[in-house]
């Protein structure tokens, strides 16, 4: 949970954007599917935005795996990508321990996802 939470905080501070500008968050594996939005939100381990930005997307590496394998033009969308993508280091980041141990508490927001 902290690990989740201390990465997305480190993430948009490297990119400059905040939670509100988040469009979706993404929920992948079995986790993703048995967690409910609203504990997500509540426990700290993914931004207190809008329910109805969060989406659960299943096995998204086997889905994906298999799709790129059947589809030439996905494996073509797949490699540009792949050179797009930065791999990023959260812990050599000056902040992430702080950021991580921070996260380790559970907050108690008022959950914007509830209408």
């Amino acid at each position: 949970k902290a690990a989740i939470a201390a990465g997305i905080k480190i993430l948009e501070k490297k990119m400059g954007i905040t939670d509100q500008d988040l469009s979706e968050v993404f929920l992948a594996g079995a986790f993703g599917n048995f967690i409910r939005r609203n504990n997500a939100v509540r426990i700290g381990l993914i931004p207190n935005i809008p329910f109805e930005k969060i989406k659960f997307v299943g096995n998204a590496a086997s889905l994906g795996a298999k799709l790129v394998l059947l589809c030439a033009a996905l494996r073509n969308a797949v490699e540009n990508i792949s050179t797009k993508t930065e791999c990023i280091e959260l812990s050599l980041f000056s902040d992430f321990q702080n950021e991580f141990a921070e996260s380790m508490l559970f907050p108690n927001p008022t959950i914007k996802g509830k209408k």
